[in-house]
């Protein structure tokens, strides 16, 4: 026996479903190409990330500080201890108060020397010696009388200012008028010293101690009996400084 239809009986009809909307309601659409460009988002971040990552974990680290040692100073020579020089015994004769040998210091000059002999006697001229000659051990001072004055082209007697046998621990350039050079000093040398130039005895000797200092070897032309030809014998042998 068939049944009987639903629309047969009368009763209505069951209303039909709905379809299924694709585009949900207050949602996007994803569609394949909606997906396709979120998976790139995606990626393009992770790949952002990432570099960022490595960028940070790859940075270098900074050099360290190295702190070095202040430099050591260079050693300072210890300077060699000298030796303490020695007094000096001269002899000093002529026109002095009291004359005979005396005991002075190892700087002392011919003008110290006439002090420790009390000085010049009256009428005696100081200037015929020169009293800023540096002295040497057991050098002569004489000091000539006023009658020596008078009898100057004498060769007899020690001449004036300083002489004797110079030491050989005197300093150069000194009392003996030794330069480094070798040459004569003019002003410094004592008499035998002079006397060591060719031409030179002792009274040209005494002549060129009286007429001291000299600024020049032609400062020797005001020096009686010096003509311009002992000059230019002398000028290779002699210095004035």
């Amino acid at each position: 026996m068939l049944s009987p239809s639903p629309h047969a009986s009368g009763a209505p009809a069951a209303p039909a479903a709905p379809a299924t909307d694709p585009k949900p309601e207050g949602g996007i659409l994803l569609t394949p190409t909606v997906a396709a460009q979120l998976v790139g988002l995606g990626m393009l971040l992770a790949a952002v990330i990432i570099g960022l990552l490595l960028f940070f974990l790859d940075k270098p680290d900074p050099a360290p500080i190295v702190l070095h040692p202040p430099p050591t100073p260079a050693p300072t020579a210890t300077p060699l201890p000298t030796p303490t020089p020695s007094p000096l015994t001269v002899f000093v004769s002529g026109g002095v108060a009291r004359p005979g040998m005396y005991q002075l210091g190892w700087d002392a000059r011919v003008g110290d020397a006439l002090t420790a002999a009390g000085g010049l006697q009256a009428g005696v001229d100081g200037a015929l010696v020169n009293q800023a000659e540096r002295l040497f051990d057991g050098a002569q001072v004489h000091v000539p009388l006023v009658e020596e004055e008078v009898n100057a082209s004498s060769e007899a007697g020690p001449p004036p200012g300083l002489s004797g046998a110079l030491n050989v621990s005197a300093p150069a350039g000194g009392a003996a008028g030794g330069g480094a050079d070798g040459l004569v000093n003019l002003n410094t040398a004592s008499a035998d010293g002079l006397m060591s130039l060719p031409g030179i005895g002792p009274s040209k000797a005494a002549a060129i101690i009286a007429n001291r200092p000299y600024d020049g070897v032609d400062d020797l032309d005001r020096v009686p009996g010096f003509g311009a030809k002992t000059i230019d014998q002398l000028r290779e042998l002699v210095t004035t400084r």
